[in-house]
Order: C-alpha cells, then sequence, then structure tokens
C-alpha cells in the first residue's frame, strides 16, 4: 500500500478551520457591543450557547465516529462550521443569527475535536504513514487544534479593526477558506471501518471510563487545559487596570500572546512524555501554577508587562496540558473506543472554559488576589491528585 506521511494533513486542517470558526467571534466582541448595542449579558449568552452545542457533540461525536468513521463526522463538522460563520454574518441587524451561528460552532467543534483528532491520530500511523514518530497523532492534533483557536481571533481582529464590513467579512474569509478543505479531506482515507450501528458499550465513556489512570491522573488535569488558557486572556487583562487608553490593544496583545505560547510550546509536550510516569502533565500544571503566581505579582504591582509575561506562561501551561492530555488519553484508549475515550477527555478541558465566568460571579463578594489565591489552591491540589494518580495507576491500567 503507498502511503504518505502527509495523509494526516488535510484532517490536521480541518481541526484548525472548524477551531478558526469557533474562536473568530472572540475579537468581535466590542464590536457587537459598540456598534450594534448588543448587551454584555447578550454577547455572554451567545458565548454560553456556544458551549450548549459544544458538549453534547463532544460526548456522542466521539462514540458515533467509531461506530461510523471519521471521514463523514469530520466533513460533516466542516459543513456544520461554514453554516455557523453564515449565520453569523447575518448578525448585524439582529442578535438570533448569531446565537443559531455560535450553537452551530459550538456543534462543529465538538464534533471535529471528537472525530477529527482520532483521525488525525490514525492517520499518523501504519498503514497510513511509514515509520511514523511516536507520539505524532496527539501532537500533531493538539497543534492543528490550538493553531486554529489563535488563527481565529487574530485574524477575524485585524480585519474587523482595518477592513470594510467588519461585521462580514471575517466570516466570508472563514468560508472560503473552508470550502476547498471539503473537497480535499473527502479525498483522505477512512481509517475506521464502519459498521453500521453502535457496538456493544460504545456510550459507556458517557457515564463512566473503566481506566483508572484516566480518571485518577487524565481526569484532574483535564480542566486546567482551557482554564489556563481562559484565565490568561480573559481574565488576567481585566485585572490590569493602569493601561490608559490601550484596553483594546492590550487586550488583544493577552489573547495573542496566550493562545501562541499555547501553539509554540507544544513540541516540548512530545519530549518530556513518558509511558513510566505523569511527567508531562506534571511538568504542565507546574507551569500553571507558575502562571497564576506571575498574575498574582502583576496585579499587586499593577504592572502591564508583567501580566502579559503571566499570559504567555499560562498559554504555555495551557498548550503543554493539551498534547499530554491527548497523549495519555490514546495511549489508555482501546480501538473501540478512541472517539469515545478523545470527547470524554476534551468534555473536561472545556470545563475550564467556565473558569472566567466561576471567577466574575465570585468577584461580587471577594476581591481578585483572594480569588487568585483560591484558584492556586485548587490547582495545587490538582497537581497533587495527578501525581498521586499516577503512582497508583500505571500507563495502561
Amino acid at each position: 500500500m503507498n502511503t504518505s506521511h502527509r495523509r494526516w494533513l488535510p484532517a490536521g486542517l480541518s481541526l484548525t478551520l472548524v477551531g478558526w470558526g469557533a474562536n473568530q467571534f472572540a475579537s468581535l466582541l466590542a464590536y457587537y457591543r459598540q456598534e450594534h448595542g448588543f448587551s454584555e449579558l447578550a454577547v455572554t449568552s451567545m458565548l454560553g450557547v456556544y458551549v450548549a452545542g459544544l458538549i453534547p457533540a463532544l460526548l456522542v461525536g466521539g462514540p458515533a465516529s467509531d461506530a461510523l468513521g471519521r471521514r463523514g463526522l469530520t466533513l460533516g463538522a466542516i459543513g456544520l462550521s461554514v453554516l455557523a460563520s453564515a449565520a453569523m454574518a447575518f448578525g448585524g441587524s439582529s442578535a438570533w443569527p448569531l446565537f443559531a451561528g455560535r450553537l452551530l460552532a459550538g456543534v462543529a467543534t465538538g464534533v471535529a475535536l471528537a472525530a477529527g483528532t482520532s483521525w488525525v491520530k490514525e492517520l499518523s500511523q501504519r498503514p497510513w504513514e511509514e515509520q511514523p514518530p511516536a507520539g505524532a497523532g496527539a501532537r500533531r492534533a493538539a497543534l492543528a487544534t490550538t493553531a486554529g483557536f489563535w488563527l481565529g481571533p487574530v485574524v477575524s481582529g485585524l480585519v474587523a479593526n482595518w477592513a470594510p464590513a467588519p461585521g462580514v467579512l471575517p466570516y466570508v474569509l472563514h468560508i472560503l477558506l473552508c470550502l476547498p478543505l471539503l473537497w480535499f479531506a473527502s479525498r483522505l482515507p477512512e481509517t475506521r471501518r464502519r459498521t453500521g450501528a453502535f457496538p456493544r458499550g460504545a456510550f459507556a465513556a458517557l457515564r463512566t471510563t473503566p481506566h483508572a489512570r484516566f480518571r485518577g491522573v487524565v481526569a484532574p488535569a483535564g480542566p486546567w487545559v482551557f482554564g489556563s488558557g481562559t484565565i490568561g486572556f480573559a481574565v488576567v487583562p481585566g485585572l490590569i487596570t493602569d493601561v490608559g487608553d490601550f484596553r483594546l490593544l492590550y487586550s488583544t496583545a493577552a489573547v495573542a500572546l496566550t493562545l501562541g505560547c499555547g501553539v509554540a510550546v507544544q513540541p516540548l509536550a512530545r519530549r518530556i512524555d513518558t509511558e513510566r510516569s505523569a511527567r508531562a502533565l506534571l511538568v504542565s500544571l507546574g507551569t500553571v501554577l507558575a502562571g497564576l503566581l506571575a498574575a498574582v505579582l502583576a496585579v499587586l504591582a499593577q504592572n502591564p508587562w508583567g501580566g502579559l509575561a503571566a499570559s504567555s506562561v499560562l498559554g504555555a501551561g495551557y498548550g503543554l496540558l493539551m498534547v499530554s492530555g491527548l497523549l495519555e488519553t490514546q495511549r489508555i484508549a482501546g480501538p473501540l473506543e478512541l472517539g469515545a475515550l478523545t470527547g470524554r477527555y476534551y468534555t473536561l478541558a472545556y470545563l475550564g472554559f467556565l473558569a472566567p465566568t466561576a471567577l466574575a460571579f465570585a468577584g461580587l463578594w471577594f476581591g481578585p488576589l483572594v480569588l487568585l489565591g483560591a484558584v492556586i489552591a485548587l490547582c495545587a491540589a490538582s497537581t497533587a491528585a495527578v501525581a498521586a494518580g499516577s503512582r497508583r495507576h500505571l500507563a495502561g491500567g
């Protein structure tokens, strides 16, 4: 059989462009508030609708891809992402197209992460690739996903600031990139034989996982994947008040640095990963702790540069956790449950998106330093749980 080390690339680009579509909305929040008068409650609700579509799609998309194949579901996710952008392009006159688009974007992202990540992993191994590097599938999938999460808000923010039709053109650009990808991805081989029905136990990961190592090592670290990232670009910039008239620029820089560092640091995760312990996860959580401590110092000093440094370290923790958690998950999962367990992992990871909302709500009663102290304590407890779980449950357990 002819093999190519590039077969995985269109599948990886599928993750990139779906992630792009999911996050492009983030840079346009200020635009919708200022230019169209949408309330803070409205735009926050749009973010919540995204999560409402994403979590069920993650949980169902994984087992569905195990039973029905990776390619069809991934192509469907790209199509849903196109429809989401098309709906949001009409959001200038009414909030309803934005709500519909955000819901569709959440479903598209959930399906893509569950099915597309498994597809990239399988295309990065024999027989589809000769002599694949160890752990290449997890590293490639994580890099493609985080690259999309970074490119989406950066490109849409640049287009919205310096191009005409800021409420339309970012979405049109995303659609134009997705359409040719649908053709390229459709030419890829299917790596999972379609059974026509869900195998017995396909939805077991929706209830619980029999893998002690997943419960004891991956699960405690999971919420800190996106928890660290969202704290880096959504919480820390808001706590640095001494930025004068550069609030929007400062927030944009925090987003770019947080997510950019998350992409740049990922090759390191593969190098420190080992099957003999949870070293990669522990180093990742240690990086998050360092970023949180740096955030405390920056807030105390009201140092804008210190805040950006803290966001960068938190972004590095996010990128390291993304790869190391996927590596652990893919080692644990059997061939009949790779999609299901991947969906479960991403579900845990996306719980971290609730961190800014939880901190904002708790901020009604507590000061920022108290809240950051509580977050540090929670992260330290998670780190201790991962360390203990790693000793009790060896890889493959």
